[in-house]
């Protein structure tokens, strides 16, 4: 009963980070086509605005899907096993998927970007893109082992997405540096940044600084706004890997709420009634 509770949580939350960031494809897609004028220049639109406060409000709301859970007294566990525990094969099949996914955006990256002028930036990215799409589902399967390796091995599988997102963030600035419309990259840019915290917060399980409700917070909001960059157009192979970086981010967003567990309230000490400065018998 607890395990198909627990399920529908997941899917609530996954839920309204598909939704939110069904919603934000929607925004980005307005503000691409009414937002800017012939010539490629943001003219003054409300949808840059829009778009601005949406985001800010999916935040609250998220925020207040977490704290729902702690009002529940629930917690997730600082063990990394019992914290991202997902055994079963629907679960593998998921982070398989993932995986399988931004390594396919990589493989296919490193094929359009062989003219490129930037093609030994890309090529780095594709690199790391294909490592991370290995890393990560070894990383939760490490989880449902009995025998754990050593934590030289997981913080090393934690560190390549942080790694990974790194270095996009550098590329995404070298590739820009002469564009003066910042709406053209900033979301991008912004994407990428939340992603990595999203990646960083999640090694923190490995790396000694477990923090559930960041971890949870930062994978849902990676997670919309990976979906969001998909209404922009970039390397077809940058897409696929924003997608895969989405599931992955919606995976993990499941695992958490399904390994939520029920905290331990401490007990008040019975007060002692006193009458005249003598204790009553």
């Amino acid at each position: 009963m607890d395990e198909f509770k627990y399920g529908k949580k997941s899917l609530e939350l996954c839920s309204y980070v598909i939704g939110g960031g069904a919603f934000s494809v929607f925004l980005r897609w307005l503000q691409n086509q009414l937002a800017f004028n012939e010539l490629g220049l943001p003219e003054k639109s409300s949808l840059h605005v829009f778009l601005v406060l949406f985001f800010v409000a999916a935040a609250v709301v998220f925020l207040h899907l977490i704290n729902r859970f702690e009002k529940q007294h629930m917690a997730l566990p600082d063990d990394f096993p019992a914290a991202f525990e997902n055994s079963g094969r629907l679960y593998l099949v998921m982070r398989i998927v993932a995986g399988v996914i931004i390594c396919a955006g990589a493989v296919l990256l490193f094929m359009q970007t062989e003219t490129d002028r930037n093609s030994t930036d890309y090529r780095v990215l594709s690199l790391l893109g294909g490592l991370s799409g290995i890393c990560l589902p070894l990383w939760f399967g490490f989880a449902n082992r009995e025998t754990q390796p050593a934590p030289g091995i997981l913080c090393a599988l934690s560190f390549v997405p942080m790694l990974w997102m790194a270095a996009w963030l550098v590329i995404i600035y070298k590739t820009n540096t002469i564009n003066s419309v910042i709406w053209q990259f900033f979301p991008e840019m912004v994407t990428v940044a939340v992603t990595m915290l999203a990646f960083f917060r999640l090694g923190g399980y490995v790396f000694g600084r477990p923090r559930w409700k960041l971890t949870l917070f930062g994978c849902m909001m990676a997670g919309l706004f990976c979906i969001m960059t998909l209404a922009d157009e970039r390397f077809l192979g940058m897409q696929i890997m924003f997608l895969g970086a989405a599931l992955m981010n919606l995976f993990t967003t499941w695992v958490i709420v399904k390994n939520l567990q029920k905290k331990d309230v401490p007990k008040a000490a019975p007060r002692k009634e006193t009458t005249g400065g003598f204790e009553t018998l």
